[in-house]
């Protein structure tokens, strides 16, 4: 069952109201994707995910909240309003970028790498290839930082590699995701192992489909 609330919110920014959709409870039957994309009914929230203010264009996880010191003047800086004048690209997927940029501007890596994922997801469902490709590699590059600074976007390490991976052979970054699976030849666990090989045989075959965890074990892709 999926419930989504909207609340009045004030921008943080300019200080304009506006409604905005909250989600209050999602399903969560199904498999998720091997990069960790929930099932339907959860993401089929995902507008609801970062709220944007109508007025001025703050994009937040909460628009009441100032994501980062100067978020003004970040908001009206040429580069913020350059991902939000990109033609033809989802209007989603630009609320998301607009948000990863500026929690990365705050220090707040985790949650910028993780939305970044969310721009790619959104620009699958809206068939935008090439916004999904850059989203990924920006995701990918974040979180290559965060382990570069000895922090993690997922506190297990081997399960971020096996994301990473996932992430990358979707991107076409074939390479870079082969790298990364070497990095988990040693780890023990079957079902990890399992994933692993199928990740080898996918990127032997320049595979950039999308799967989930099930269809691992099972076969198909959707």
């Amino acid at each position: 069952m999926t419930t989504i609330a909207t609340e009045e919110r004030v921008c943080a920014v300019c200080g304009e109201r506006s409604p905005q959709g909250l989600v209050v409870e999602a399903g969560r039957e199904g498999s998720a994707d091997l990069d960790l994309r929930p099932p339907p009914e959860q993401r089929d929230t995902i507008e609801h995910w970062v709220q944007e203010c109508p007025h001025c264009g703050y994009c937040a996880p909460a628009i009441d909240q100032p994501v980062v010191d100067g978020a003004v003047g970040r908001v009206g800086s040429d580069g913020y309003r350059a991902i939000r004048a990109e033609t033809g690209t989802p209007p989603l997927v630009v609320r998301l970028l607009c948000a990863s940029t500026l929690l990365e501007h705050a220090g707040r890596w985790v949650e910028a790498s993780e939305t970044a994922l969310w721009a790619a997801w959104a620009a699958d469902d809206a068939g935008d290839n090439e916004a999904a490709l850059r989203a990924r590699r920006r995701f990918l590059d974040l979180v290559e930082d965060l382990r570069g600074r000895g922090e993690h976007y997922i506190e297990d390490p081997d399960a971020e590699a096996l994301v990473m991976v996932d992430v990358a052979r979707r991107a076409g970054e074939f390479d870079r995701a082969a790298g990364l699976a070497d990095r988990l030849a040693a780890v023990q666990d079957p079902r990890f192992g399992a994933i692993v090989a199928f990740q080898r045989a996918r990127i032997a075959a320049r595979d950039t489909g999308r799967y989930t965890v099930e269809e691992t074990f099972g076969g198909g892709s959707r």
